[in-house]
């Protein structure tokens, strides 16, 4: 699911803003959470709180904070997020390309930008996340990024996903989730558990870590292999 931050002083733009980028992600079948922010002090705390944001729109000259200033503050830790300016100050467009803006859209063009704008980054994002896992039931289609996953547990008949910031379950067997996942990326640790190897920072004696905090053994007959697959994975990224 893609995160997407507004942020601009004027709620009645953020509205409209809102309604145009869920009316381009719906109509391409993407699931997104658009979040609105009026006061930008407020999504910097989001920032401070460790939230991460795939695309994020800036209004440049708001009374509470400055829009550049705040950019700045999301690339000093989140240099893949999408920086977008909408403002009817031309003057600052130089200095968005200081933060690796994407685009810069006068408010007064919007109608005639924000689509490209969009089209562009989906382009983009398209190319650089090949891998997905594609949720499906009669109700809803979701795809999640495999580096959004950190874990997948049985639960009866289901299989979980366990993202960074929510469960997903499926109905379907692990067995039958790891092989549709079919990726070195993941490694079955014991029966019930799948576990993404980006997400491992610690394997000491039978036990893993991962970046959450959770902890696992691994089954007895599973030590030697995973051992040697998390070893090979991050040799063959040195």
């Amino acid at each position: 699911m893609l995160k997407i931050a507004l942020v601009d002083d004027n709620t009645d733009f953020l509205l409209l803003l809102r309604k145009k980028v869920h009316t381009f992600f719906d109509g391409r079948n993407v699931l997104c959470e658009v979040r609105l922010f009026p006061n930008p002090e407020v999504f910097y705390f989001d920032l401070e709180e460790g939230f991460h944001y795939d695309i994020c729109f800036l209004d440049i000259e708001m009374p509470q904070m400055n829009g550049l200033d705040l950019a700045k503050k999301i690339r000093a830790s989140a240099q893949a997020t999408y920086l977008v300016f909408i403002t009817s100050y031309l003057q600052y467009a130089v200095e968005g390309y200081e933060v690796k803006a994407f685009s810069y859209i006068p408010k007064n063009l919007l109608e005639e930008k924000l689509e490209a704008t969009l089209l562009g980054i989906f382009g983009e994002m398209q190319e650089k996340n090949e891998k997905y896992y594609f949720v499906e039931t009669n109700s809803r289609f979701e795809r999640i990024e495999y580096k959004e996953i950190i874990y997948v547990y049985k639960n009866n008949k289901n299989a979980v996903f366990v993202l960074k910031d929510r469960e997903v379950p499926v109905r379907k067997t692990l067995q039958e989730v790891f092989l549709q996942l079919d990726s070195e990326e993941f490694i079955c640790i014991e029966r019930g558990y799948i576990v993404n190897i980006e997400h491992i920072i610690k394997l000491e004696n039978k036990e893993i870590t991962l970046r959450n905090g959770k902890k696992f053994q691994v089954g007895r007959t599973h030590i030697r292999e995973v051992k040697e697959t998390i070893h090979g994975y991050w040799r063959d990224r040195m």
